[in-house]
């Protein structure tokens, strides 16, 4: 068999065997460039499984995580700009007053001592009125002219008080006899009226602090009497007194009276926010530089902002106040760590 080769075709054969050369070569490179990633990526991850059991200082050391470092299970460290930039505010803890509540209703009616019924001083015919239902009147002031039937003398009726008119029954021509002429009253000066109930009467007495309320406005006032129900009802009615310069208080206005039964000092006081629960016990979180530690506590009295603490920490401790939860959430995952 004869077999004509010639030049051109043999360069051929060299250009394609040097194609195919090339082409395993990229191939090649390309294998070991993802072998290469992957086996990074597994190092990477082996560092930091071993960073989060504290298997390397390197590694602990750069998490970007609030915890610096786990002394132990009851303690958590965290830089002062980390304290910061989370919020986590503390304060030296020590006396204060736990001030206990509660909630009663009632509404406002007119002050009995600030309210006048005014009738006339002599019978007689009534020659002149000034005054109509509503209006405002001052101390002094001119309501009517009365004509004596036994001296036919003219005389003046005035107002006793600063206040409103809020009944009239006097008209120009009429005989003024023993009825009521005028009533008069000062609204700037009213009563609360506050149903207490017989299982509510032992926590009452008179002076209590009370805070009056509805949706828009409150003021502060305190029980100055204590009477039966007028209607013979199953309550007693605590009375407050108070004095206000807005119209927005009137009689008849239904209130939430929040009246202080209980107030005491205590050796040390708490907000409430700075407690936690951990393991099932009651704790806060004690500061001595940048160490936050862990201590049970034993509660007292408590209202509604603030509990006193008979046990576990001493005045002048420095206590979280504020976002004490994150310092529990560092300390349950160091402990979830650790169990690993």
């Amino acid at each position: 068999m004869q077999f004509n080769i010639n030049k051109t075709s043999i360069n051929t054969i060299i250009n394609n065997i040097y194609v195919m050369l090339i082409i395993m070569m990229i191939l090649t490179s390309i294998t070991s460039t993802v072998s290469a990633k992957q086996q990074q990526k597994h190092l990477v991850e082996h560092q930091h499984n071993n960073g989060e059991h504290g298997d390397t200082e390197h590694d602990h050391q750069a998490s970007d995580s609030a915890l610096d470092a786990h002394d132990d299970n009851d303690q958590v460290s965290i830089s002062s700009d980390m304290a910061m930039l989370n919020e986590i505010v503390t304060t030296k803890v020590g006396e204060g007053i736990i001030s206990q509540k509660q909630t009663f209703y009632g509404d406002v009616t007119l002050s009995p001592e600030n309210t006048s019924h005014i009738t006339a001083r002599f019978p007689g015919r009534i020659t002149a009125v000034y005054v109509q239902y509503g209006d405002a009147v001052k101390k002094g002031q001119k309501l009517a002219l009365v004509e004596s039937n036994t001296s036919l003398q003219t005389y003046t009726i005035t107002s006793p008080l600063t206040g409103l008119v809020i009944a009239k029954h006097a008209n120009a021509g009429e005989v003024a006899n023993e009825q009521v002429l005028f009533t008069i009253t000062n609204t700037k000066t009213l009563w609360a009226e506050i149903s207490i109930f017989p299982s509510q009467v032992a926590n009452i007495e008179l002076g209590q602090q009370v805070r009056l309320k509805t949706a828009d406005h409150q003021l502060e006032g305190q029980i100055t009497q204590l009477l039966p129900s007028n209607e013979s009802a199953p309550y007693r009615i605590a009375r407050v007194k108070f004095t206000h310069t807005s119209s927005y208080w009137f009689p008849g206005l239904m209130i939430e009276a929040e009246v202080s039964v209980r107030s005491e000092s205590v050796p040390i006081r708490l907000p409430k926010q700075a407690l936690q629960q951990v393991e099932g016990k009651t704790v806060v979180f004690v500061k001595q530089g940048d160490v936050y530690e862990v201590k049970p506590v034993v509660l007292g009295i408590q209202d509604d902002h603030f509990a006193s603490v008979m046990d576990g920490i001493a005045v002048g401790d420095e206590v979280v106040i504020k976002n004490s939860y994150l310092i529990k959430a560092e300390l349950e995952k160091a402990g979830a760590a650790h169990s690993h």
